[in-house]
């Protein structure tokens, strides 16, 4: 297993001369055992496998000699974090990028989370030419937090020729996203049939706060931070919820961020004999399968996520390379799908 430094084959013995360790280590290092290594000479290790360039790839050598256009027709793609596997909303993206591919006769190299690639060694070995000719990033602005998180972004970037952005932006770089604000702004929107209405946003800390408050300034209302509170699935709504309900504040209705979110919603009205709408009014943002299946039906604003998936793989694969592209995004139409959670709120 080797890597190229320079025009230079890096082997294992490279690494374990740079670091200052015997080969045996830098084995156990990048196969996480069997033997337990200090966090100091794992640290040396990871810096070596960095500098130097190393892939710990056994199928390097064959690519490299035989094989120049192995990854022409291979995509990789990198979440944000092991939340997106459960979720249903990015399960229906990823479905769609798997489909698009598949139709395209392109492949799925790899499905990895970003903070796996914090390990140089699997860096090298996934992100690299021969292993895959374009990139989608899902979601990453969720974790990025250190300047170390920036750099690794930037680095994949400048090493991938083919990048796409799903749901979150970065400079240069094509994306494929749905309007967050306005997507919470039609939910808020619809469920303000007076100016009197007492109306919360349960949901994730982006870009739908704003719409939630815009359509409140419409109506000549001022938002309240104690009608905010921050969810991002069925749990914290649930939590949420609750806490909004024991705080006594007056609620005519409940803007929810996401499918997920309301279900944990829905779920607490009952518990605390809320009837919806008659009580509390309910619409959120995502229209996943299971929104006509709640009881009441939630009203929900679509968001196209085959259309999502379908774009990204379709802009990666193009024949227009990203530095002739790179001002170039796809925002997805989104629609109110009105049920019974909503009552009979007019739009």
């Amino acid at each position: 297993m080797s890597g190229n430094h320079n025009g230079k084959v890096v082997t294992q013995d490279d690494v374990a001369h740079h670091a200052g360790v015997s080969r045996s280590i830098v084995s156990y290092v990048i196969n996480n055992g069997p033997r337990k290594v200090s966090e100091e000479t794992r640290n040396r290790v990871l810096v070596a496998i960095k500098e130097l360039g190393y892939r710990p790839n056994k199928h390097a050598q064959m690519l490299s000699a035989t094989v120049d256009n192995f990854a022409e027709k291979y995509i990789g793609i990198v979440l944000a974090a092991n939340y997106m596997f459960k979720r249903p909303y990015y399960g229906s993206i990823l479905a769609s990028m798997h489909e698009c591919a598949h139709e395209q006769d392109w492949h799925i190299r790899f499905i990895r989370l970003f903070d796996d690639f914090s390990n140089p060694a699997l860096f090298n070995e996934l992100i690299h030419p021969n292993e895959i000719s374009g990139v989608i990033l899902l979601g990453l602005d969720q974790v990025l937090s250190t300047p170390e998180d920036y750099a690794l972004v930037e680095q994949i970037v400048e090493r991938v020729e083919r990048v796409v952005c799903v749901e979150w932006e970065w400079p240069g770089i094509p994306s494929v996203q749905f309007d967050r604000q306005n997507a919470a702004y039609q939910s808020t929107h619809h469920l303000l049939i007076s100016p009197n209405i007492h109306i919360a946003y349960i949901g994730p800390n982006d870009k739908r706060i704003q719409g939630y408050q815009q359509a409140l300034w419409e109506k000549g209302l001022h938002p309240d931070e104690r009608y905010v509170h921050f969810a991002i699935d069925s749990r914290s709504g649930y939590d949420c919820c609750e806490q909004l309900i024991q705080s006594g504040v007056k609620l005519d209705a409940i803007c929810a961020g996401t499918d997920e979110v309301a279900v944990g919603i829905l779920h607490c009205l009952h518990k605390y004999n809320l009837q919806v709408p008659d009580d509390v009014a309910v619409a959120s943002i995502d229209n996943l399968d299971i929104s006509a299946f709640t009881i009441p039906a939630l009203t929900t604003v679509d968001v196209p996520k085959q259309e999502i998936g379908f774009h990204a793989v379709e802009t990666l694969i193009s024949n227009d390379p990203r530095k002739n592209a790179s001002a170039f995004a796809i925002t997805v139409h989104t629609e109110l799908v009105v049920r019974e959670s909503s009552g009979a709120v007019a739009g």
